[in-house]
């Protein structure tokens, strides 16, 4: 023989074999007993497979319950049918909010490429050659501050401040920044960051004005 355990019209726990039932236990057809407690519910008269019906009286929290009750809406639906709750109450999830969803999820997608690009460092010529500078937060942080320094009244007319980048060999050293080189190079780090960003801007915008899950699709973030 098999029980169920019944919480607010679901099964929440199986019972099987030779045991002693809880008195609040349900006696149910043992054929059902195999398949998973979330698939079972009470019908009212009997413990029931919820993924046999084609109505449900959806709750407050979007559980799908096979009797009616305070707070629930009956919905024609299957079991597995993904519903989303709006002004009218619960319905079937339909293409429009599926396309909205994978927007949301591109631009999530597209916020993360940013901010990787922004982080991911970049080229100014402020020492007359190209060189490469970080830009990781910490790295953003210390040009400010080097900036702000070279900009400060009565600095020397030799001032000089170190700053990590590397040349066009790809080597990294503290080289020695005047208070004009260390502005040019911090100018086209904004520059850097700004530009990101308003690329994100752009791609958002791109995919906010989609008509289809292909075109969202299709909208990227390309390195430069």
């Amino acid at each position: 023989m098999s029980y169920a355990i019944v919480e607010n019209d679901l099964v929440t726990r199986i019972l099987s074999g030779d045991l002693v039932a809880p008195e609040t236990a349900i006696a149910f057809d043992g054929a059902l007993s195999v398949l998973p407690a979330d698939r079972l519910g009470w019908d009212g008269e009997a413990i029931v497979d919820l993924a046999t019906l084609d109505a449900f009286f959806v709750g407050e929290d979007g559980r799908k319950y096979a009797v009616a009750g305070a707070g629930r809406q009956e919905v024609e639906c299957s079991f597995d049918a993904e519903l989303v709750k709006d002004a009218d109450g619960w319905r079937l999830v339909n293409a429009a909010d599926q396309l909205a969803e994978l927007k949301a999820s591109r631009i999530a997608v597209l916020t993360t490429a940013c901010a990787e690009a922004i982080i991911g460092g970049y080229s100014s010529s402020a020492l007359g050659s190209e060189h490469r500078y970080p830009s990781k937060v910490t790295d953003q942080i210390n040009m400010m501050g080097s900036v702000t320094d070279s900009l400060l009244p009565g600095q020397s007319p030799d001032w000089t401040t170190p700053f990590w980048c590397a040349d066009e060999s790809g080597v990294w050293a503290f080289r020695l920044h005047t208070a004009t080189e260390i502005q040019a190079a911090g100018v086209v780090g904004k520059a850097h960051v700004l530009e990101c960003q308003t690329k994100l801007g752009q791609l958002s915008a791109q995919v906010m004005t989609a008509a289809s899950a292909e075109a969202v699709a299709a909208i990227v973030w390309e390195a430069e």
